[in-house]
């Protein structure tokens, strides 16, 4: 990864949370955490987020519908929701570009991360006057993202 990305993670289980900025740090990712979704939606409009890892089930406010108030504002972030469920009902995926079990393996968590991050900056626009740096935070427009998202989600469901 080699810009220094920031990405978000919001877990009501404060050991998965912790072990996930811990993985993310070593590989050069700054991360802010989140122990409620109302927490997480407060540092999402507060950051430039670069990638979202937000857990399902959550008191107060589940993943799916914080994901929907973040996609609202900031269509182009990519968020993966992540549950130690095998399924999940399909509307809680509509929000989200990639789904994640808590049982993935370290070395898959961080390829995920490390594939939505790429998606995501490869196509940034650049600006001319702000450079590389201002250009990861532009937004990508939502009918790429759409179909872009929409195939790494079949790539990660068959397995490639």
């Amino acid at each position: 990864m080699q810009v220094k990305s920031l990405v978000l993670c919001v877990d009501d289980d404060w050991n998965g949370l912790e072990g996930r900025k811990m993985l993310l740090e070593e590989v050069g990712c700054k991360v802010l955490v989140a122990t409620s979704g109302a927490d997480g939606l407060r540092l999402f409009a507060l950051h430039p987020v670069d990638l979202v890892l937000l857990d399902y089930h959550m008191p107060g406010m589940n993943g799916d519908v914080v994901a929907e108030h973040m996609k609202a504002g900031q269509p182009d972030v990519p968020i993966a929701l992540l549950s130690a469920d095998d399924g999940l009902p399909q509307s809680a995926l509509k929000w989200v570009d990639a789904f994640v079990s808590k049982s993935v393996s370290p070395a898959n968590l961080l390829q995920i991360v490390q594939d939505l991050l790429d998606l995501r900056f490869r196509f940034a626009p650049l600006d001319s006057a702000g450079g590389a740096e201002d250009a990861r935070h532009k937004t990508v427009s939502s009918w790429w993202w759409a179909s872009v998202s929409g195939r790494l989600w079949a790539n990660r469901a068959r397995g490639t």
